[in-house]
């Protein structure tokens, strides 16, 4: 099988991602690459790869024509100019896709009609981002508008959740005999073992953005305080001031709360912390899974999930005794701390974990990936 895989850089993490699934995907095909960042040496796998630099000079006018028209013109000739170049026998054109990078799919589905080929979307975020996550609702109409022209030419759609995949499957008509199924983000290859902490350290990594809300944790964490007066709270890679933490925090009680810096190294923090914490946007419903509880599962560290009730979180880490869920209330978060302490001093059993993060490893993901594209690929257009 010949595969053209398309791609935009997204962020450092979901471009490493790309990369891993490519590089399995070349083990069983001819890959070649095409995107507006330069080559990369992780990318050696591949056959081919095309640089072509996406010129955006006047975003905001590129913008206005996305929410009030939903047409990307940048992108469609940005696919003219990838046509000029790369080869012309490929079986199935692969988008790669974000909720910021669009371009992807409009190139996809181009190429695909162009080409005669099978299209394979596979998409990392719900596209458009629902639930309030698009704070602007022309843009939100305006890459639905886009999303629906563009996925209904699409022969396979991935998302990396099942309800991810449930609402991108609404968001555009289904082609007759469409192919869908989800593929989990993969986790990183590498586990974290260390010693039990004797730190009472709960510990967050990564942003608080867009429906992301601290504020339930900081008061239940208040309430933690007057229990556990040596108890304190490290955040990695929070750049702006928390909006409401002074309110609910006393002067005294801020002292507990610190504030690192982004750092690449998470080992030695992992290391003192006692509990992880996880924070899924304040919303009762929510396709979104955070890729950190994925990486947190090969951390030895009792985790603390606070997530809505129908969400893929819930529904994925349901049963696990090292995973504390947490409703989004001062209450539940307070009993699930209080339980977190609990099972982390317990001696806990992480093996319980080992199937879940087999299912997440870039080697299961690819599998399945490459399983979708031969069934599209063996079937009549």
């Amino acid at each position: 099988m010949k595969i053209l895989a398309v791609y935009f850089g997204a962020g450092s993490g979901i471009t490493i991602f790309y990369k891993r699934i490519l590089c399995e995907l070349a083990k069983e095909a001819t890959i070649d690459v095409v995107s507006n960042v330069a080559p990369d040496p992780l990318l050696d796998c591949v056959n081919k790869r095309y640089h072509i630099p996406f010129t955006n000079r006047q975003a905001g006018w590129y913008r206005r024509f996305l929410r009030w028209f939903g047409t990307t013109p940048l992108s469609d000739r940005w696919s003219r100019q990838v046509e000029e170049v790369v080869d012309k026998d490929y079986d199935v054109v692969i988008a790669f896709m974000a909720t910021s990078q669009l371009t992807p799919a409009v190139c996809g589905r181009y190429l695909s009609q162009k080409l005669g080929c099978k299209f394979a979307i596979y998409a990392v975020d719900a596209i458009p981002a629902p639930g309030g996550w698009t704070r602007k609702r022309s843009e939100f109409w305006g890459k639905r508008r886009i999303v629906a022209k563009n996925f209904a030419t699409a022969d396979y759609v991935a998302s990396s959740n099942p309800h991810m995949l449930e609402y991108q499957l609404s968001t555009f008509p289904n082609k007759p005999n469409l192919y869908s199924d989800y593929l989990l983000t993969p986790s990183p290859d590498r586990s974290y073992v260390a010693p039990p902490s004797e730190e009472l350290m709960f510990l967050y990594t990564g942003s608080l953005y867009g429906m992301r809300n601290p504020d339930h944790f900081f008061k239940a964490f208040k309430r933690l305080l007057a229990k556990y007066p040596n108890a304190h709270f490290v955040i990695v890679g929070i750049k702006k001031k928390l909006r409401n933490i002074e309110k609910i925090l006393s002067e005294e009680e801020l002292k507990h709360i610190t504030s690192a810096p982004h750092t690449l190294d998470l080992e030695p923090l992992f290391a003192r912390a006692k509990v992880l914490v996880d924070i899924d946007a304040d919303l009762e419903k929510d396709p979104f899974l955070s890729s950190k509880i994925v990486t947190y599962l090969k951390v030895n560290r009792v985790i603390l999930s606070e997530t809505g009730k129908i969400t893929p979180s819930r529904e994925i880490f349901a049963g696990l005794n090292t995973v504390i869920q947490c409703d989004h209330n001062e209450d539940s978060l307070y009993e699930g701390m209080l339980r977190a302490i609990e099972v982390a001093n317990s001696n806990p059993d992480f093996s319980e974990r080992d199937k879940l993060i087999k299912e997440f490893s870039i080697e299961t993901v690819s599998a399945r990936f490459w399983r979708g594209l031969q069934t599209i690929c063996n079937t009549q257009k």
